[in-house]
């Protein structure tokens, strides 16, 4: 299934929590989609250099670059010349100026715009900023068309249904009425003050220990900012209406990266149910660190194994012995946590039916290099 998505889709969005292998999934999918002939682009939002620790390169910046070639053969790439691995740390800020600069044709507001408090809080401090930018840097690459496969690398949330909804939540925030009130319409002298007529009237007692609290200057930041956005708010939300247009087509999966827990399990199958309801379906679940059951459990036949092993040829039987009877308790215990696994993914599969959940094995170390990146990749397509 994993490697029909990496075939035949335009873009994969690798949505979960943080610590559970995302960056280095979508780095193996983007690995996978190239060594299958695909121009593939991974992106992440995430300020941490994980994902360009994962393909080997020295760092990544604002504009695609493509993975070195040395990086490319290990990966498996085919090595003819053709660029075909490409990477991006995308940057909100940048993803916000270069969208207000593309609405906004006045230098002189654009400037204000630029400075102002409300305008530096909302692009870089606001609850979704990230995940609103990583949409609308998405929306852009694919629009250009330069890359068969853009692999998105979304920001660690506590839950995956904010990625989903900081487009609409983002742009509801910057339109809301309440925020409106205080601003003068567009034109009204004063420019972007607030009206001294506004507040004295109505809310007059709430809006002066407002501006005790915060500072007039705050007031004035938010009718300024409101005034002077107006221009950019049409295409801001018509931006937000063709991205959620964008999550919902046909050319778009999503992967939901999880580790086989129960609590995971839980909110794995909560997002399901939300993308159903919102007709969007989920490409496939994504089983990360996934323990592999031991051979041997009972003390005898570890003695057995350990006997047989030309290392241990030489040890007395009760040393043996010993080190068997140590090792049983673990071995029973790591049984134990593999079948609980198990139960859970196969809850996973019995309540979300035609949904694939692909099993990527715990390896014994961290994927920390190219070759370990991708055995990963080769357990997408064979999970």
């Amino acid at each position: 299934m994993i490697r029909a998505l990496c075939d035949e889709k335009r873009i994969l969005v690798c949505v979960g929590p943080g610590g559970v292998g995302k960056t280095t999934t979508a780095a193996a999918l983007g690995a996978l989609a190239a060594r299958r002939g695909r121009r593939t682009l991974i992106c992440t939002i995430d300020p941490a250099p994980r994902l360009a620790d994962a393909l080997g390169v020295g760092g990544l910046g604002p504009d695609p670059r493509p993975v070195p070639a040395a990086a490319c053969r290990a990966l498996g790439i085919p090595d003819d010349g053709i660029e075909r691995l490409f990477a991006v740390r995308l940057d909100t800020e940048r993803t916000f100026a270069r969208f207000v600069e593309s609405e906004v044709t006045d230098p002189e507001m654009r400037r204000r715009i630029f400075d102002n408090t409300i305008y530096r809080q909302i692009t870089t401090a606001l609850t979704g900023s990230q995940e609103y930018a990583a949409t609308l840097a998405l929306y852009e690459l694919a629009r250009d068309g330069g890359f068969d496969l853009i692999v998105l690398d979304t920001p660690p949330t506590a839950n995956a249904l904010d990625f989903l909804d900081a487009p609409k939540r983002l742009a509801a925030a910057v339109s809301s009425p309440a925020l409106k009130w205080f601003a003068r319409p567009p034109g009204a002298a004063g420019g972007g003050r607030l009206s001294l007529q506004r507040l004295w009237a109505g809310g007059a007692l709430v809006l002066r220990r407002l501006a005790k609290l915060v500072g007039s200057r705050f007031l004035d930041d938010v009718a300024a900012f409101l005034v002077d956005f107006q221009g950019v708010l049409g295409g801001f939300l018509a931006r937000a209406s063709a991205i959620d247009q964008l999550m919902r087509s046909a050319d778009v999966a999503f992967l939901l990266v999880l580790v086989p827990a129960a609590a995971a399990v839980d909110e794995a199958l909560y997002f399901h149910g939300r993308l159903r309801e919102a007709g969007v379906p989920l490409g496939a679940f994504i089983a990360n660190r996934v323990a592999q059951a031991p051979g041997l459990t009972e003390g005898g036949a570890l003695a057995a194994a350990l006997r047989a092993g030309s290392a241990f040829a030489d040890l007395p039987d009760a040393t043996i012995a010993r080190a068997a009877a140590q090792l049983e308790p673990l071995a029973r215990a790591f049984a134990a946590r593999c079948a609980s696994e198990g139960r859970e993914l196969e809850r996973l599969a019995a309540r979300a039916p035609g949904t694939p959940v692909t099993r990527v094995p715990l390896l014994d170390h961290d994927v920390d290099n190219l070759v370990e990146l991708r055995v990963v990749g080769e357990s997408l397509i064979s999970g």
